[in-house]
C-alpha cells in the first residue's frame, strides 16, 4: 500500500499534469476504462451473450454477442492487439456496434486468438511458446472460418454474414478468401476499415525505424522467452492506464496520433483511460513479424520463415508465395485516407485493382482522417458510418 502512495506523489511531482486534470474526467469515462466488453454492453442498456467457439486447431475463442435472434448477422473484426471493445467503447452515440444493433442487425463481435478474451487451448497454455505460434494466417485460416460456421449454424435462416474489419481484421480476410475462397459465398459484404495487405508505398519515421531495426527487436525478445505481445499483457495495460490517463496525456496523445495519424481536431481525449486500458488486448510476436516481412517486400505474402528448408516444407518452395487475392470474389467496401499512417491509400487502390468484386470503393473526403479515426472520431458517423449503414443496407435490398 505504502509503495503505491509513493509512486503516486513521483508522479504527481514529475509529470505535466494538475491533480484537477483527474476531474476531466467524469466516473462513467474512468468506469468504462475498468469494464470488460459485455460489461460496456449492458451498462447502456444492451442486452449480451458470451459465447466459446473452438477452432480446428484447438484455440477456444470468447465471442461477444449483441442478439437480435433471426436478424441478418453481422460479424466484426478488430485489429492488431485489439479485442472486441473497439466496436463499443465510444459509447452508444458513436460506436459502429451498437448503430448497427439500432438499426436492427444480430452483431457478433470477435476476439481473435491470444487476445485477453481468447487465450485458452485445448492442448496449451499462453506460457507455452507453442500457444503464440501464430499470426494473421491463422486468424484468417481457422478463426474466421469457425466463428462463421457458427453464427450461421444457429441463424439458420440465413446462409451469409456481413463481415466488418478494421487494419488487421482485414488482413485476416483477405488471408482467408485467398486460402479458403469457399468462405466467400459465406459472407454478404466484406466491408473493409483501413484495409491492410501491400506496403509499396507506405513511408513514414515509424515505418523506415521499424525496416532497420525489427528483425533485431524480434530476435532479441525471443532470446528471452518472449513470444507474447506485449508481454505481461496484465501489467502493462495497468501501466499504460496510470502513465497515459493521468501523468502523461499529452505525451501519449502524441504518440498514438505520430504512429496512427495526426489528427487532433478528430481525437476524443476524454477516451484516453479507455483506449489505453482495452488496448492493448494481446497478440503475437510472430504477427508483428508477419506484418514487418510485408513492409519489407511490398507484397501481400505468407510468413517467411527465413530458412529455406522450411519453406520448402510449408509450401513447396524457397520463398513464401503470395496470396491469390482474385480468390476474394464476394462483395467489397473499402473505406480508406490519405492521412492513414498504417496503410498507404496508394496502396489500398492498387488492392482494388486486384479484388474482382469490389461494389464501393471510397477514399474518405476528411483529408486527415487517420488509423484510430475509424474507430473513435469524433465525428465517425458523419464522416464514416452513415456510408457504411448505406451501403450494407443497398447490399441488403439487392441494389449491389
Amino acid at each position: 500500500m505504502l509503495g503505491k502512495y509513493i509512486v503516486l506523489i513521483w508522479i504527481l511531482l514529475h509529470s505535466n499534469f494538475a491533480y484537477s486534470d483527474i476531474l476531466k474526467y467524469n466516473s462513467s469515462i474512468l468506469e468504462d476504462a475498468h469494464l470488460t466488453t459485455p460489461g460496456l454492453i449492458k451498462k447502456h442498456g444492451y442486452k449480451v451473450e458470451t459465447h466459446k467457439i473452438e477452432t480446428k486447431d484447438g484455440y477456444l475463442l470468447g465471442i461477444h454477442r449483441i442478439p437480435k435472434p433471426g436478424a441478418q448477422p453481422v460479424l466484426m473484426v478488430h485489429g492488431l492487439g485489439d479485442s472486441s471493445a473497439t466496436w463499443v467503447l465510444s459509447g452508444p452515440r458513436s460506436a459502429l456496434g451498437y448503430l448497427l444493433s439500432d438499426r436492427g442487425y444480430d452483431i457478433w463481435l470477435m476476439n481473435i486468438r491470444g487476445n485477453r478474451y481468447s487465450r485458452k487451448h485445448r492442448k496449451y497454455i499462453p506460457l507455452n511458446r507453442e500457444f503464440w505460434d501464430f499470426s494473421f494466417h491463422e486468424n484468417g485460416f481457422y478463426d474466421i472460418p469457425a466463428v462463421i460456421d457458427y453464427i450461421l449454424k444457429r441463424n439458420e435462416e440465413h446462409t451469409q454474414v456481413h463481415y466488418i474489419g478494421h487494419s488487421q481484421g482485414t488482413t485476416a480476410a483477405f488471408a482467408m478468401g485467398a486460402e479458403r475462397p469457399e468462405y466467400m459465398k459465406k459472407i454478404k459484404l466484406l466491408t473493409a476499415l483501413a484495409p491492410v495487405a501491400y506496403f509499396r508505398n507506405l513511408r513514414t519515421p515509424a515505418t523506415d525505424f521499424l525496416k532497420i531495426h525489427a528483425q533485431t527487436l524480434i530476435n532479441l525478445v525471443r532470446l528471452f522467452g518472449i513470444f507474447e505481445f506485449p508481454p505481461e499483457r496484465e501489467v502493462w495495460n495497468r501501466l499504460t492506464y496510470q502513465i497515459c490517463s493521468f501523468a502523461f496525456r499529452n505525451t501519449c496523445q502524441y504518440i498514438m496520433m505520430l504512429v496512427m495519424g495526426m489528427d487532433s481536431s478528430q481525437f476524443n481525449e476524454t477516451l484516453i483511460p479507455i483506449l489505453t486500458s482495452h488496448y492493448l488486448a494481446g497478440s503475437s510476436v510472430k504477427a508483428l513479424e508477419h506484418y514487418y516481412q510485408l513492409l519489407l517486400t511490398g507484397g501481400f505474402y505468407k510468413l517467411n520463415y527465413l530458412n529455406p528448408t522450411v519453406n520448402i516444407r510449408k509450401y513447396g518452395t524457397k520463398y513464401p508465395p503470395e496470396y491469390k487475392v482474385e480468390n476474394i470474389d464476394c462483395k467489397v467496401a473499402l473505406y480508406y485516407s490519405r492521412n492513414d499512417r498504417l496503410t498507404s491509400h496508394k496502396d489500398v487502390q492498387n488492392l482494388r485493382k486486384k479484388l474482382p468484386n469490389v461494389v464501393h470503393d471510397e477514399l474518405l473526403a476528411y483529408s486527415k482522417f487517420s488509423h484510430l479515426d475509424f474507430l473513435v472520431a469524433i465525428d465517425v458517423q458523419k464522416l464514416l458510418y452513415d456510408s457504411v449503414l448505406r451501403v450494407m443496407q443497398k447490399v441488403d435490398r439487392g441494389e449491389l
